[in-house]
Order: structure tokens, then sequence, then C-alpha cells
């Protein structure tokens, strides 16, 4: 995180907390926000360490190198992932 904000030009303070208060302030920020921040499976996971993995990379491309290449398009407004499902369902329903 530090390396992509460093790459968009904004840094953020990150700091360790225990899961359950990082759960209650995603539960908070949803609340204000009218979206889902993270869900009590996500927090299982990343506690297992299930975003590590073993196989080698689906692609050539870093992450921070793709940052860097859209930099000016990141963090620029917030995308509400309901919203796009939302919108997404709603296309399927016109049909």
């Amino acid at each position: 995180m530090e390396k992509i904000g460093a790459i968009i030009h904004k840094r953020r303070l990150i700091v360790g907390v225990p899961p359950w208060l990082g759960y209650a302030a995603g539960v908070m920020i949803s609340k204000m926000i009218g979206d889902v921040m993270i869900a009590r499976e996500e927090i299982k996971g990343l506690m297992s360490d299930l975003l590590q993995v073993d196989s080698p990379p689906a692609c050539d491309t870093k992450l921070t190198q793709w940052a860097a290449e859209n930099a000016e398009r990141l963090s620029v407004r917030y995308a509400s992932e309901l919203s796009r499902r939302r919108n997404r369902a709603e296309s399927y329903d016109q049909c």
C-alpha cells in the first residue's frame, strides 16, 4: 500500500489494528457511505494468508507497474462496488 500511495502521490497512515476493530470500523464506514467496505469473510481470508499463492503469476504486469501507468486515473473518485453490481443487474434485466 505504501508503494501504491507513493506512485499516486497519496500517502496515508497505515495502522495495524485487531481484526475485530478493523471490521467494526468497516461496518461504521459502510453505513456512512452506503456501501460495503469489508466483510467478515474477507478479514478471515486476509488473516489466513489467502492472498498468498504459490502458483506463477497470471500476467507479466506487476501491480506497481500498472499503477504507475494509470496513476492519473487512480484515487480520483470513489467507485461503489454495490452500485456497479446493481447497474450490471439492471442492464441484464433490460435484455
